[in-house]
C-alpha cells in the first residue's frame, strides 16, 4: 500500500468507524437507561395509584375503592401487573396476573422503595417496582406492600426500534463522514500534486525551477529542492570547464608526442614511429569519448530546455558542408512536425548529431538524408548515408570500443561509441543497421 492517499482514507475510515461504533453503543445504553427509567416511574405513579385507592375492611379485609386507569391491568397476562400483600402473602392482585403471583421480597420499611427483577408469569422477566404502604384501619395501622411490575421486554423491544433507527443514521453519518474525509485527504494532498506537476513540467524544459505558493509545511521542502536543482547545475558546469581544461591541458602532452613520432620516422626508425602513433590514437580516443560524456550535460540538468530539433541540424548540415567531401554529398533534412523540440539541452544535441553527420560525411558516397519525427512517445532522430555500412557482425565492436572498419580513414573512430554512451546518458536508445540507401541508418530514440 504505497499510496499516501489510499493510507489516510483508510486510516479515517476506519476512526470513523471506530468511532461511530462507540457512539452507538453509547447512545443506545443512554436511551435504554431512559427508558428503563421512565417506564420505572410509570410504574410508581401506577404504585402510587393503588396506593391511594387501597382501603382497610372492617372485617380485617383489604380492596381498592376504584378502578386502575390503564386497561392492561384487566387483560390476563398481559405484561403489566400489580399486586398487594400484607404479612407476607398476597392479599390482592390485578386481573392480569390470573393465577400467577408477583414473587415477594424482603420487608420494605413504610415510604420505602425498592427496584427488583425477577422472573414472573410465563417465566419472563419482570422490572418490578415495589413500597411499603401504612394505611390506618379500625383495629389501628396496616402494613402492606404495594408492587406493580412489567416485563423487561418492553424495554428490550423500544431498544430494538431505536437501533433499527439508529444504525442507518450512523451508516449514513459514516458515509459523509468518509467522503468528507476524502474531500479532505484529496485538498490536503492538492499541494504535492501541484509540486509533482511542476516537477514534470522541470523535467519536460517547460520552467527552471519551482515555482508558486505552496503551504508552510511544504515551503521548506521547495525550497530545497530549488536550492539542490541550482546546486546540481553549478556542479554540471564546473565539471564542463573542468572537462574542457583537461581536454586542453592533454593537447600539448599529446602533441608532443605526435612530433616525437615523426622525428623517429624521418631517423628510418619506423616501427617505432607506428607504435607510438598507435597507442597516440588510442589515447586521442578513450580522451575524446570520455570527455565527451564528462561534458555531456544529461536529462539531470536543473535549468531544463526545449530545443528546436529542424535548426540545429540544418546548422549542423551547413557545418558539415564545410568540411573536406561536405560539398560533395547530397544533405537532405526533414523534421516532422517543423516545430519538432527535444526536451534536451542544446550542446548535448550537438554532440550527438554532430558526431552522427560527420561519421555519415566521411563514409557517404554521394547522399546523407537526415530526419526527426515523433513516434510512439519517442522523438526519433536518424542519419542515412549511401555509403559501405557496417557489417552486422562488427556493430558491437563499433558501439562498444570505436573499432574503425578502415585505419585509412581520418578520425578516432570513436563518434558512434559516443552517441551510443550518450542515449544512455539520457536514457534514450542508439541503433544502427542498414539504411534504405544501400549505407548505414544510425537512429537514435529519445
Amino acid at each position: 500500500m504505497n499510496s499516501l492517499r489510499l493510507r489516510l482514507l483508510i486510516a479515517a475510515t476506519l476512526g470513523i468507524v471506530v468511532a461511530l461504533a462507540i457512539a452507538g453503543f453509547v447512545i443506545v445504553a443512554a436511551f435504554d437507561s431512559h427508558v428503563r427509567g421512565r417506564l420505572i416511574k410509570e410504574l410508581d405513579d401506577h404504585l402510587l395509584q393503588i396506593a391511594t385507592l387501597l382501603k382497610p375492611e372492617a372485617d380485617g379485609r383489604a380492596s381498592l375503592s376504584g378502578e386502575l386507569s390503564d386497561p392492561q391491568f384487566l387483560r390476563p397476562l398481559s405484561g403489566l401487573y400489580w399486586q398487594v400483600s400484607e404479612k407476607g402473602s398476597a392479599i390482592l392482585r390485578s386481573r392480569s396476573l390470573w393465577d400467577e403471583s408477583i414473587p415477594l421480597g424482603d420487608e420494605i420499611a413504610a415510604g420505602a422503595r425498592q427496584v427488583r427483577e425477577l422472573r414472573g408469569p410465563k417465566a419472563k422477566w419482570l422490572i418490578v417496582v415495589e413500597r411499603g404502604v401504612v394505611l390506618p384501619a379500625p383495629e389501628g395501622e396496616r402494613r402492606f406492600v404495594v408492587a406493580v411490575a412489567c416485563e423487561q421486554c418492553a424495554v428490550n423491544e423500544a431498544r430494538r426500534d431505536f437501533i433499527k433507527v439508529l444504525a442507518p443514521s450512523l451508516a449514513i453519518l459514516a458515509a459523509l463522514m468518509a467522503l468528507a474525509s476524502w474531500g479532505q485527504v484529496r485538498m490536503g494532498l492538492a499541494p504535492l500534486g501541484d509540486l509533482r506537476r511542476q516537477l514534470d513540467d522541470f523535467r519536460a524544459g517547460a520552467s527552471e525551477k519551482l515555482n508558486g505558493r505552496f503551504p508552510h509545511e511544504i515551503e521548506g521542502l521547495v525550497g530545497d529542492l530549488n536550492a539542490l536543482m541550482e546546486a546540481q547545475a553549478q556542479a554540471i558546469e564546473r565539471a564542463r570547464a573542468n572537462a574542457a581544461k583537461l581536454a586542453h591541458g592533454l593537447k600539448t602532452p599529446l602533441a608532443v608526442l605526435s612530433t616525437e613520432a615523426r622525428t623517429l620516422r624521418a631517423r628510418g626508425e619506423t616501427g617505432a614511429a607506428d607504435s607510438l602513433d598507435r597507442e597516440i590514437g588510442l589515447m586521442n580516443a578513450h580522451v575524446t569519448r570520455t570527455l565527451a560524456a564528462a561534458r555531456a550535460v544529461g536529462p539531470r540538468r536543473p535549468v531544463a530546455l526545449r530545443t528546436p530539433v529542424k535548426p540545429l541540424l540544418a546548422r549542423l548540415v551547413g557545418v558539415m558542408r564545410r568540411l573536406p567531401r561536405g560539398d560533395e554529398l547530397i544533405w537532405e533534412v526533414e523534421t516532422a512536425p517543423e516545430s519538432l523540440e527535444l526536451s534536451i539541452d542544446p550542446r548535448d544535441l550537438e554532440e550527438i548529431a554532430g558526431n552522427l553527420l560527420d561519421n555519415a560525411r566521411k563514409w557517404a558516397r554521394g547522399q546523407v538524408k537526415v530526419s526527426a519525427r515523433r513516434e510512439d512517445g519517442f522523438v526519433v532522430v536518424a542519419v542515412d548515408d549511401d555509403g559501405p555500412g557496417v557489417p552486422p557482425d562488427r556493430v558491437d565492436d563499433v558501439l562498444a570500443r570505436g573499432a574503425r572498419l578502415d585505419v585509412d580513414a581520418p578520425g578516432t573512430g570513436i563518434g558512434l561509441g559516443i552517441v551510443a554512451d550518450l542515449a544512455q546518458l539520457h536514457n534514450g536508445q542508439f541503433m544502427i543497421g542498414q539504411s534504405e540507401l544501400g549505407g548505414l541508418r544510425a537512429e537514435l530514440r529519445l
